[in-house]
């Protein structure tokens, strides 16, 4: 959207009435026929403006997409999302974002998408994203910690998530699988990849990338039975606006409160009230071994602790987890000493 429509459209969103062509054409210092061109080029892009003879223009609605201009009606200024650069569809909104924060992209820059085409889980895992129902963004940080502090950031980015889901009051049962997938009654509903690039001691960027199934409806049946979204849970539809500046705020919430003190131990009962592992016989997959032993909390470093059948206490630090037998119950949860 260029600069002209951006400004016509927060000049109609300003008035509920009409604003005639006259009032838009002195204070822009365009023809009529430029104006003109601007409502057309404002309504291909779905928002919905009526025009009256001798009324003018007036904003009836506005589309459900991740512009920045529908982020910012509802974004307190603040440093995330202070620049929000949407597209219609790219390859990845995490790829994109790396390119962007190597090129210099400042601190808080979100790419947003309205479809990707290759989007990316952890490990290279394809992320299923079409068009006009779901939220696909990724946001860069420029943390002024070491690497081993900033590997500590998916693990308050999954709680930025969780909190923003639970606001919605829509009573599903949500549950974080480790380290970075949020799951509705057993299906993914939200995954986040963190991306990093850092030298031995130093970080030059994360890029936080979240996918969230928001009103999607029906699943690529290779993953219908491992995946769903908010509507297929409630039948609701849900503003993806609304969700995406509630969830810049609540992560530029808990980024700045984490800085303070680079350590996870004043979220630890709140992921594990949310943990689907705590208390069962897991594996984790890790590229060299797997692991099995029972889950018994998160350190405050990020990692996953296990109890082993010898008894022996393990950090794992990165790895696919998966539980030994699904029919188990939990056992008591509580911190590892």
């Amino acid at each position: 959207m260029d600069k002209v429509s951006s400004r016509i459209l927060e000049m109609l969103r300003s008035n509920t009435g009409y604003i005639s062509g006259q009032q838009i054409s002195t204070e822009f210092r365009i023809t009529r026929a430029a104006i003109w061109k601007h409502i057309r080029d404002l309504r291909k892009t779905g928002y919905i403006i009526d025009a009256i003879p001798n009324k003018g223009y007036h904003l009836a609605s506005s589309p459900d997409i991740l512009f920045e201009e529908e982020i910012h009606c509802l974004l307190s200024a603040r440093t995330i999302g202070e620049t929000v650069i949407f597209h219609r569809e790219i390859d990845s909104t995490n790829s994109v974002a790396m390119l962007l924060a190597s090129d210099g992209a400042p601190h808080g820059t979100v790419v947003t998408s309205d479809s990707q085409t290759s989007g990316r889980g952890r490990r290279g895992r394809e992320w299923f994203s079409p068009p006009g129902c779901n939220l696909y963004m990724s946001v860069i940080l420029r943390p002024s910690v070491s690497p081993a502090e900033a590997s500590q950031i998916p693990v308050i980015s999954v709680l930025a998530v969780i909190r923003v889901l639970e606001h919605l009051n829509t009573g599903l049962p949500f549950q974080i699988k480790w380290p970075n997938d949020i799951l509705c009654r057993g299906k993914k509903v939200c995954g986040i990849l963190c991306e990093m690039k850092s030298d031995m001691d130093q970080v030059y960027h994360v890029v936080v990338g979240v996918g969230i199934n928001v009103n999607v409806t029906s699943m690529d049946p290779c993953i219908s039975d491992i995946a769903t979204s908010l509507k297929l849970e409630t039948n609701q539809d849900y503003s993806r606006i609304q969700l995406s500046a509630s969830l810049l705020e609540e992560l530029e919430e808990i980024y700045l409160e984490w800085l303070q003190e680079r350590n996870l131990k004043r979220y630890l009962e709140e992921w594990e009230r949310y943990s689907l592992l705590i208390g069962r016989n897991v594996k984790i997959e890790t590229p060299s071994e797997t692991i099995a032993g029972i889950a018994t909390g998160l350190s405050n470093n990020g990692s996953l602790i296990l109890r082993l059948p010898s008894g022996a206490i393990r950090e794992v630090y990165a790895g696919d987890a998966h539980i030994a037998n699904h029919n188990s119950k939990p056992h008591m949860r509580g911190h590892a000493l």
